[in-house]
This record gives structure tokens, sequence and C-alpha cells, in this order.
């Protein structure tokens, strides 16, 4: 009944914030004081405090490299360790619940980059700028053209106002004001991941089928 009642409150917080994620990309923070609030009240009736411990402090390890490395917002932080304290274990998967959904984003991330890198073959996009063939290529599995007008909340400049490139996007860029300084007509951008509403994709897979991560090891070299 435990599991039912975190997997319902981590169901309805993370679609939430899915929800703001896509709207505005501004999500507040209560959905994961909700979500950490109810891990603490569950670990009283299930005394899995050492779990919870466990699960807290790897989330905040995987927290704190994915923060420094840019790839991770603030709320998609704080949702990581909300999630760690609300399910720190779960029958399928990881031992600790938070590795298998790190693990199924993982693997929807690396989806989505094939999906860029096809898009790009397809529409026959090409760089005219002098950078090495790994930035290249990183840049194609990563990022495409798109006019400066055509900008929104949805895209990060992967170009500078003066247009360096960048293969690391700001995530805090203000667009708006990106648009009035670019003087270029079209740049290169990068879709601003929905990380929540993908952490909610990843989440509902680890509650069904586990850890993708682990499914293909296992089948691959039979780990």
């Amino acid at each position: 009944m435990r599991f039912l009642i975190a997997q319902g409150i981590a169901l309805l917080s993370l679609t939430y914030g899915s929800y703001r994620d896509l709207k505005t990309r501004e999500i507040p923070d209560f959905p994961w004081l909700v979500m950490g609030a109810a891990g603490v009240v569950l670990r009283v009736q299930d005394h899995q405090w050492k779990m919870m411990a466990l699960s807290l402090g790897v989330s905040l390890f995987l927290g704190f490299i994915l923060a420094v490395s840019g790839l991770f917002g603030g709320a998609d932080v704080k949702a990581f360790l909300a999630l760690s304290l609300l399910i720190p274990t779960y029958s399928i998967g990881f031992p600790v619940f938070v590795v298998s959904v790190f693990n199924n984003l993982v693997v929807i991330r690396v989806i989505e980059i094939f999906v860029v890198l096809f898009y790009n073959l397809v529409k026959g996009h090409t760089y005219g700028g002098e950078i090495s063939w790994w930035k290249r290529i990183v840049l194609y599995m990563t990022g495409f053209p798109r006019l400066k007008e055509a900008l929104d909340y949805r895209f990060l400049p992967l170009q500078d106002a003066e247009g360096t490139l960048h293969l690391l996007p700001d995530i805090d860029t203000d667009i708006d004001k990106f648009k009035a300084e670019c003087k270029l007509k079209e740049i290169w951008v990068t879709y601003g991941s929905p990380l929540i509403a993908y952490m909610t994709v990843a989440c509902v897979i680890a509650f069904v089928k586990g850890d993708i991560v682990l499914h293909l090891m296992n089948y691959f070299i039979g780990f």
C-alpha cells in the first residue's frame, strides 16, 4: 500500500512538473517539497532510513555532477532529490530506485540525440564555420539551425550574439535579449529538453519494466 501511495504522489508531482516544464520551463518548488515530505512520512512507517540515506547520497552525487556539467537545471536536481526521498528502493531494477530512473533518462536522451542527428542528415544541415571534426559530430548530434526570429523558450542558442560556437548552451539565456542583440539571421540551437517530462517517462518505465540499461546489459553480455 505504501508503494502505491508513493507511486501516486511521484507521478502526480512529476506530471504537474512536466506540464509546467513543457509550457513555460519554469517550475515551482512545491511539487518537490510534497514528494520529499511524503518520503519522510513514509519512512516513519517503514523505517527504511538507511536506504533513504543511501538513495539521497547517490542522487546528491549524480545531481551535483549533472548540475556542474550544465545538463541539469535547478528544478531537475530538486526533482531528482525529492524522488530519492520518496522512493529509495523498488522491487524492479537497480536496488536504488533513482539509479534506474537516471539510467532510463540517459536512454531517452540518447534516443533524442540520434533523432537530432537523423534530422540533420535528412535536411542536409551543415555548419559553415571552421571547427574540429569531433566538435562537428557533437554539433550535429545535439543542435540544428533555426531562424533567429523563430526562437522561443524551447530553444537554447549554441552560438553567441557574434556567431561564436559553444557546444554547451547556457540554460539561463534570456531569449528575447539574445534575439535583440544577435546579428545573425540563422543560428545553431539545441532543443531545451524538458527533462522533468523525460524524468516522468523514465520513472514510469522504472515502475513497469525496471532499468533499461540493466536489461540491455543482460541481453548483450549476460550481466
